[in-house]
């Protein structure tokens, strides 16, 4: 169900630097009270997506970035209105099987794959799936179990 509210833009540089907003605690009731939050929603009507945390005074916090505030037409010290709901962030994702075959063979990169975020090893199964030739798919699998082994997180890395 939205969460409907209005708040005040602010800025704890004096309007230079990031812009933030403190949902009103009536409306911060209906979201959990601990970490991280992905929300989405719109201020002044223009969409947003982003995540809100909890100020440890019976409220949530966000970061309105300059995209934001120009879509919703907004500055700091103006008070706009929002309509949020948290959002899904969660990254659906297939392993490989060759992938699993070969991590099963890797102590160091099984243990890695474990530790690393589930839009981490989305882009390790792109990476991989993604190859147009089956030796170069085999390359993939092989470099992502040695990258891994010696502890990169993505495959950018």
């Amino acid at each position: 169900m939205p969460i409907q509210f209005k708040a005040k833009l602010w800025s704890a540089m004096e309007g230079k630097g990031w812009t933030f907003i403190t949902m009103p605690k009536t409306a911060s009731e209906k979201l959990p009270k601990r970490g991280r939050i992905a929300i989405q929603g719109t201020i002044n009507g223009f969409a947003f997506k982003t995540s809100a945390f909890p100020d440890g005074e019976g409220s949530h916090q966000f970061m309105v970035n300059g995209t934001m505030r120009a879509g919703a037409k907004a500055a700091v010290g103006d008070t706009a209105s929002f309509v949020i709901e948290p959002a899904s962030d969660i990254v659906e994702f297939e392993i490989p099987d060759d992938l699993r075959a070969a991590l099963k063979k890797s102590d160091k990169a099984s243990a890695q794959w474990e530790k690393i975020t589930p839009k981490a090893k989305a882009e390790w199964a792109t990476w991989i799936t993604s190859s147009k030739k089956e030796e170069t798919r085999t390359a993939r699998v092989a470099k992502t179990i040695e990258r891994l082994a010696k502890g990169d997180k993505r495959p950018s890395d």
